[in-house]
């Protein structure tokens, strides 16, 4: 079960590469998310960049920012170790996984979030946890980039239990799978783990998952049927982003080419990317990397899209929406009720945190952007709300 305070979301919706830029989000939003919630403290999904983690190597630094945490009320117990640079440029896209995990540099920089977080970590929590990426983008990848990487996130594993002697703490690291990456479904991640523990002699301890729902749910697949695979491969689960996509119904329109194309060209914007699954009649899945070249494709002649019965779009939209700018958009609400049906059948054996992950408040279509920071404070307090209310319901929040 889990205490209002334990939910959170993470800052990575908020634009901001420099220490001091993370301070300020914490007085600027953080603080007003968490006064909104009636709380006086909050857990916190914090993202901090290579840059921001490098300059909290210092010691002084360090022990300052472990001050502006406490002034602020964040219950630092779990980071985003997933965005290494600028998160808000104006066109992110697949530089987004870089460096990847073959590259020394993705080791460095969650070394430096390792440190920082068991530092932060409150005496009387015992283990804390980083999410990062599923290896790398899918296109290039080679055997070489897979030996390389499973190399480098086993000397981490090794690094982060010196860690724990040293600083009493344990530190989980968790791939997070996401669509046209090297992990993108529960099978490779259940081989990439089995690979992993062959290589190290044992399961790899300081290694996990971040299942994010969002990611999972426009894969097609069954959430609850994915966590459950996860756990009972022994694998575990660290991290559940709680984050929400969409489906289009295209066979529902009567001109699906011009249909879609003027419903979704308000989603296709510039800065990230929007992976597409789109699924055929018969069960087939393509895939197509990003959602404005999906719309393009369409005015191809003969294009495979065209005959597809849905699609699943990488876009995260807020957790309460119940519809987005027209009926035919749906949100995959059942991909999240999936994972609150796992966390109520296997809260026994499992208690994730629970983190909720909608960076995109300011790339939604005009019409569903807030307009000022009062109305984005609104906005997250309501999807933790809306969380809230989700656990309640299953008997899974403790009240107080």
């Amino acid at each position: 079960m889990w205490r209002r305070s334990e939910l959170t979301y993470c800052s990575n919706l908020h634009p901001g590469e420099q220490l001091a830029d993370v301070e300020e989000n914490l007085a600027r939003y953080f603080s007003r998310v968490m006064a909104r919630r009636s709380l006086s403290e909050m857990a916190s999904g914090l993202w901090l960049s290579a840059a921001a983690a490098s300059t909290l190597q210092s010691p002084e630094l360090l022990k300052a920012f472990r001050e502006t945490l406490q002034r602020h009320g964040v219950v630092l117990t779990s980071l985003n170790g997933f965005p290494y640079g600028n998160f808000h440029q104006s066109k992110v896209k697949e530089a987004v996984y870089l460096p990847d995990w073959s590259d020394p540099e993705r080791l460095k920089y969650t070394c430096q979030l390792a440190v920082i977080l068991a530092s932060c970590l409150p005496s009387s929590v015992a283990e804390g946890t980083i999410s990062t990426l599923p290896l790398g983008y899918r296109h290039p990848w080679n055997e070489e980039k897979q030996h390389k990487s499973i190399e480098q996130l086993l000397r981490l594993n090794a690094e982060l239990a010196v860690l724990k002697e040293l600083e009493g703490k344990h530190i989980l690291v968790c791939l997070e799978m996401e669509p046209d990456c090297v992990l993108e479904t529960t099978s490779q991640l259940i081989a990439f783990f089995s690979a992993l523990t062959a290589a190290n002699g044992g399961y790899p301890v300081h290694l996990g998952v971040c299942f994010d729902v969002c990611h999972q749910g426009v894969m097609y697949e069954d959430t609850y049927d994915a966590l459950r695979r996860i756990t009972e491969a022994g694998i575990t689960l660290g991290k559940i982003q709680i984050s929400n996509a969409f489906e289009v119904d295209t066979q529902s329109l009567r001109d699906p080419v011009s249909d879609v194309h003027d419903m979704l060209s308000e989603f296709a914007e510039a800065r990230y990317l929007h992976q597409v699954k789109a699924r055929h009649p018969d069960g087939q899945i393509m895939a197509v990397s990003d959602l404005s070249e999906a719309l393009a494709s369409m005015y191809m002649a003969q294009s495979e899209l065209n005959d597809t019965s849905s699609w699943r779009v990488h876009f995260h939209i807020p957790l309460s929406f119940s519809s987005c700018t027209h009926p035919a958009i749906k949100p995959l609400h059942a991909s999240l009720n999936g994972v609150f049906q796992y966390l109520a059948d296997y809260q026994k054996v499992s208690k994730p945190c629970l983190e909720v992950e909608t960076y995109t408040w300011d790339v939604l279509p005009a019409a569903l952007q807030p307009q000022d920071d009062d109305a984005l404070i609104e906005g997250i307090a309501g999807e933790l709300n809306w969380l809230e209310q989700q656990l309640a319901d299953r008997g899974l929040l403790i009240h107080g």
